[in-house]
């Protein structure tokens, strides 16, 4: 992750951020044309949203290994 120190950002990114419902709320940045370029997501979103990709990546590890235990392949060392 990149990171910059709160010093660093404008007062309107400030305030957003400090909003009392971070997970409902995520912050896009735009360009002059309206165009998505980022989007800043509070400590507790990013938390729950570490927290899904882990559950994700545990399901996947484990339909791969009842996928390897079905497939009757055993490994020999």
């Amino acid at each position: 992750m990149r990171e910059i120190g709160e010093k660093n950002i404008g007062e309107k990114l400030q305030i957003l951020l400090e909003e009392k419902h971070p997970l409902e709320e995520d912050i896009g940045i735009l360009n002059e044309k309206g165009e998505l370029l980022g989007v800043v997501i509070t400590k507790e979103a990013y938390n729950f949203f570490l927290k899904k990709v882990e559950e994700e990546e545990d399901r996947i590890d484990h339909e791969t290994i009842e996928a390897f235990h079905k497939s009757g392949e055993k490994y020999d060392k």
